[in-house]
């Protein structure tokens, strides 16, 4: 079984079911280029290049693979359809809302807020005795690129300089008291995580948050790591 999810700007529609169907006949009439939709695509591609036989409208990026339908929609917005447990489900809506861009799940028909699990969403201790869903500690600031690419290791994630390159600044803004402050980034391994960060006010410490479907192997390294850290 597979399901759909769209991504346009947000904000660009009041009705997003009805805008959905009109997508999919491949009617865009009232959404304008924007350049974060492309950009979004070619994240999505890089990240996870076999999303290049799941995703819509066509566009060059697609490489050898045979247009079909309409070929001047890719800067509008983006349709992936994907398996059910799919790996990367859960950093989906997190990485559309860092593009400024809204996730809506038509299964559902209504809109996925960026920390939100669609499909296989589970609890703070996940759905078995052997699943965790979310990890915390913190690490000192100037061991988060550290924390980033350790984590990328234990789940296959090929973590590089364009992803150190998105946090630059990243934190600045941020605080771990203030459940709004928190900067969110996926890591798109197996099992996919969202890292949360936040710094601890009048402290080099900065908060983190694992959260992603992890067994009790994976959660314990992550800790692991943490403590050491």
């Amino acid at each position: 079984m597979s399901y759909d999810l769209y991504f346009w700007p947000s904000g660009a529609t009041k009705n997003p079911r009805r805008l959905a169907d009109r997508l999919a006949d491949e009617k865009a009439d009232g959404l304008e280029p924007d350049e974060r939709v492309l950009a979004f695509r070619a994240e999505l591609l890089r990240r996870w290049p076999d999303l290049a036989d799941k995703i819509t409208p066509w566009h060059h990026d697609l490489g050898w693979r045979q247009p079909w339908g309409r070929t001047d929609l890719a800067d509008r917005f983006v349709e992936v359809t994907l398996s059910y447990g799919w790996a990367g489900t859960r950093a989906l809506p997190v990485l559309a809302g860092a593009y400024g861009l809204d996730t809506y799940d038509p299964q559902s028909k209504q809109l996925v807020p960026p920390r939100s699990q669609p499909h296989d969403a589970v609890g703070p201790y996940g759905d078995g005795p052997d699943e965790v869903s979310r990890v915390d500690g913190w690490v000192a600031e100037e061991h988060v690129v550290q924390l980033l690419r350790q984590i990328s290791v234990y789940i296959g994630y090929r973590y590089d300089d364009l992803d150190e390159a998105a946090l630059t600044g990243a934190l600045d803004d941020t605080n771990d008291e203030d459940v709004d402050g928190w900067f969110e980034y996926p890591l798109a391994g197996t099992p996919a995580l969202v890292i949360r960060l936040a710094q601890s006010p009048g402290s080099g410490v900065v908060s983190v948050r694992a959260e992603g479907a992890m067994d009790l192997v994976l959660a314990t390294r992550i800790e692991t790591l943490l403590d050491l850290l």
